[in-house]
C-alpha cells in the first residue's frame, strides 16, 4: 500500500499535525506500507526530520500567489495553487492508494482534486466546520461526534470518531502513573513552537511555588526564550529544555502537567497524568471543554482569559489535592488505550485488503488460528481441534463446492479467515481474526472484502447469514455495522431484490 500524507508545520500552524501523522506513518510502515509526506517549506517545517526517519518527502513552496502569510490557522489556502505545486512535485511518480490530508486550510475542493493521485482520500480533522469530500474521516477528539458531521460528509464515508482512534506512539499503551499524596514534580509544555508564550506565562505563575520541581520544555525558537532563561537561572529546582529526545520519560516522572489542548491531551490521558489545560488556539477549545466535562482534566479556558494568578492558584490547589488528581487520572484513562494509531492503520489497510482462497499450504495457519483461545471462546464448538481432525476438515472443505474458505491478507501478513457455506440462495458466513489483529477494527473490512469475493464466486446469492452467540457483543456490533439485520442472534444481509424475478 502506498500512502501520501499532506500536512504542514509552522509557528502559526504548530507542529501537532505533523507529529500525529508521523505516528500514523510509523505504524503504516511497520505494517508494510510505503509512506511519503508533502509539506510546505514554511518556517519550522519538519521535512528534514521526516527524511531522516527514512520517509520520502516532497517540498512545496512556502508562499503561493495572492496568499496572506499572516492568515489564521483555519483560513483556507488557495487550493488550486497547492494542487499545482503538488502536481509538479509528484510528476512521474506512481499513484498512491491513499492520500491523507491533515490541514485546516485545505477543503473539499482540494480533496476532490487530489483524487488524480489516489482513488481514496482521508482527512484528519478537529473542527467539523466545512464540507468534506473524503472516503474516511478521522477526528480523535471528544467533540468529534456523528451529529457534528451529519450534514458535512458524503454517504458511505467511513468515520473514525473519538479518542479510541487517538494517534499515539506505542509507548503510550502503558500502565498508569502513580498518584502521590502531594505533587512535587511538574512538567510544562505548550507545543513545539508556543507562539503564544504560555510557557513563560506558566513560569510567572510558579515563581513563588518554591516547593515544586519543574521541567519547562520549550524550543529555543520560543519568542520568550531569553526571558525564560533569566527566570530559570536563579531557580535550581527549575529545568528549561530547548530540546528533549525522550519527552515520554519526562511525562512518566511528572506528577502534574500544565499544557495546551492539542494532541498531547491524549498522551496525558493514556498515562493518567493529571493535567491543567489551557487552549492556545480556537480549535482546542471544544475538546478542552469536552474533556473537562468528562472529568479528565482541569480546563482553565482560552489563553487570553487565564491570568497568571488564576494559573498559580490552580497549580497550587491541584498539587495538594490527591483525590482530585486520582479522579482525573481514572477518568482520563477510560478515554484511550494507546491503540488508536493501529486502528486507523487497519481502517486504511482494510480498504485494500486482499482476499484469496485457502489452500492446503494454509493448514498450519488455520490450525493455530482456529485453536486460539480468543477464537474458541466465542465459537459454537469451544473444544481444541487436534491436527488430524483439522487436516481432514480442511481437505473436505477445500473439495466441497458448497463451501468457500478465504484468507484475508494485508501488506504485513494474514489478518483473518472467512468461511461461507452455501444453502440455496443464501450463504452463512463465519469469521475470525488472527492473533494480534483483535480489537483494531479489521472485522468490518474482512466482511466487506469477503462479500465482494463471494458474490462474484456465487453470483446467484441473495443473502448472507451469520450465527452469533448472545454474549459476543463485539461480533453483534460488527454485523450490525456491516449492514446485517438481526433476528435474535441470527443476522442476514440481503444482497439482491428478486421479488420481480
Amino acid at each position: 500500500m502506498r500512502v501520501l500524507i499532506r500536512a504542514d508545520a509552522s509557528p502559526t500552524i504548530g507542529s501537532g499535525h505533523i507529529a500525529r501523522c508521523l505516528t500514523l506513518a510509523r505504524v503504516l510502515r511497520k505494517q508494510g506500507a510505503q509512506v511519503a509526506f508533502a509539506c510546505r517549506l514554511l518556517p519550522g517545517h519538519r521535512l528534514d526530520a521526516l527524511q531522516a526517519e527514512g520517509f520520502e518527502v516532497f517540498a512545496l513552496a512556502a508562499c503561493y500567489p495572492d496568499e496572506d502569510p499572516q492568515q489564521a490557522i483555519e483560513s483556507l489556502l488557495p487550493w488550486q495553487a497547492d494542487i499545482a505545486a503538488l502536481g509538479h512535485a509528484l510528476s512521474n511518480h506512481p499513484a498512491f492508494d491513499w492520500v491523507i490530508v491533515d490541514h485546516y486550510g485545505l477543503d473539499h475542493h482540494w480533496q476532490t482534486a487530489a483524487r488524480r493521485w489516489a482513488p481514496r482520500i482521508a482527512a484528519v480533522d478537529d473542527l467539523a466546520t466545512r464540507t468534506y469530500s473524503v472516503d474516511l474521516l478521522l477526528n480523535q477528539n471528544l467533540s468529534g461526534t456523528p451529529q457534528a458531521y451529519a450534514s458535512l460528509l458524503a454517504p458511505g464515508c467511513q468515520t473514525l470518531l473519538g479518542p479510541r482512534f487517538a494517534l499515539l506512539r506505542d509507548e503510550f499503551c502503558c500502565p498508569a502513573i502513580e498518584i502521590k499524596p502531594k505533587a512535587k514534580r511538574v512538567l510544562v509544555n505548550f507545543g513545539g513552537f508556543d507562539a503564544a508564550m504560555q510557557t513563560h506565562h506558566a513560569m510567572l505563575a510558579m515563581a513563588e511555588l518554591n516547593e515544586l520541581e519543574v521541567d519547562f520544555v520549550a524550543g529555543a525558537d520560543n519568542p520568550a526564550w531569553a526571558q525564560m532563561q533569566a527566570l530559570a537561572q536563579s531557580r535550581p529546582n527549575w529545568r528549561l529544555h530547548s530540546f528533549v529526545s525522550d519527552f515520554y520519560r519526562l511525562m512518566t516522572e511528572a506528577d502534574l502537567f500544565v499544557g495546551a489542548g492539542g494532541g498531547t491531551s491524549w498522551e496525558r490521558a493514556a498515562m493518567g497524568l493529571p493535567t491543567i489545560c489551557i487552549a492556545v488556539s480556537n480549535n482546542q477549545q471544544a475538546n478542552g471543554e469536552s474533556m473537562a466535562t468528562s472529568g479528565s482534566h482541569v480546563y482553565l479556558g482560552p489563553r487570553e482569559h487565564v491570568s497568571v494568578e488564576q494559573l498559580r492558584q490552580a497549580i497550587a490547589f491541584l498539587a495538594g489535592n490527591q483525590g482530585l488528581r486520582q479522579s482525573l487520572a481514572e477518568h482520563s484513562r477510560q478515554l484511550v488505550d494507546g491503540r488508536g494509531a493501529q486502528r486507523v492503520a487497519a481502517a486504511l489497510a482494510g480498504a485494500v485488503l486482499q482476499v484469496r482462497k485457502a489452500s492446503l499450504d494454509d493448514a498450519q495457519l488455520l490450525f493455530e488460528g482456529r485453536n486460539a483461545e480468543s477464537v474458541r471462546y466465542w465459537s459454537l464448538d469451544t473444544q481444541v481441534i487436534d491436527w488430524q481432525r483439522h487436516q481432514d476438515w480442511l481437505a473436505a472443505s477445500l473439495s466441497n463446492p458448497r463451501r468457500l474458505l478465504l484468507i484475508a491478507e494485508a501488506d504485513d501478513g494474514p489478518v483473518g479467515v472467512l468461511r461461507y457455506d452455501l444453502d440455496g440462495l443464501e450463504a452463512e458466513v463465519s469469521i475470525y481474526l488472527l492473533e494480534g489483529r483483535l480489537g483494531l477494527g479489521w472485522g468490518r473490512a474482512l466482511l466487506a472484502r469477503g462479500e465482494a469475493f463471494v458474490t462474484t464466486h456465487w453470483p446467484q446469492l441473495q443473502a448472507i447469514t451469520a450465527q452469533v452467540l448472545p454474549a459476543n457483543q463485539p461480533s453483534l456490533k460488527l454485523f450490525r455495522q456491516a449492514g446485517f439485520t438481526q433476528r435474535a442472534c441470527a443476522f442476514t444481509r440481503i444482497l439482491k431484490d428478486h421479488r420481480n424475478d
